[in-house]
């Protein structure tokens, strides 16, 4: 019995020690893991953004009377103006939806007048081989062009097709840039050419 005691608080000293070390190492790496993140997001914004012009600039926009399509996934709807040359030429936001097996999320850019002009897929945890498929750029390229009313699989009424065996991702990635797109519709954004 002794043994056993002895045994159990070895065990539990080295839990200790390996959580300690865990928990040292992760405040270390914490700042960077953050840093790394946000250039990821912004070199997702440059690159979506790209047909927009050279030398944009991007900054976050407050859109009175916005609704948020995305309460369900414990996120919000927020834009990001983009400019270049002082002039306003499109909008950036990201969309969220529950696909197959993780929620989606999709960065979309739009011209002044609300037409998809450049998206990417900033996370997704789909089926390897299937849902991860709609992560690729020819995939993405079908958003290009649409308007949020369009933005739907063909087996839908809308003109994006779906990779076989994988609708719900298709699904979830068309449905909240649709959501997205009509929101900010709805708040007034696209009115006069894209001035609120």
């Amino acid at each position: 019995m002794r043994e056993m005691a002895k045994l159990g608080l070895i065990l539990m000293a080295m839990s200790l020690l390996c959580a300690a070390a865990l928990g040292y190492v992760n405040a270390l790496t914490e700042d960077r893991i953050a840093r790394q993140k946000e250039m990821a997001v912004v070199a997702a914004m440059d690159a979506v953004s790209a047909p927009l012009g050279d030398s944009l600039v991007f900054d976050s926009l407050a859109v009175p009377g916005l609704s948020n399509p995305y309460a369900e996934t414990g996120r919000s709807l927020a834009v990001v103006e983009v400019r270049a040359g002082g002039a306003r030429v499109g909008y950036v936001f990201t969309a969220y939806r529950k696909g197959y097996s993780s929620v989606i999320e999709t960065m979309v850019a739009l011209d002044p007048a609300g037409t998809i002009v450049g998206s990417t897929i900033l996370y997704q945890s789909e089926t390897p081989g299937l849902g991860t498929r709609y992560a690729a750029p020819e995939w993405l390229e079908q958003l290009s062009g649409l308007d949020g009313s369009s933005v739907a699989l063909v087996r839908d009424g809308g003109g994006v097709s779906a990779v076989t065996g994988a609708t719900v991702s298709g699904r979830a990635i068309t449905g909240s840039v649709a959501d997205g797109v009509s929101a900010l519709r709805d708040a007034g954004l696209f009115r006069d050419g894209g001035a609120i």
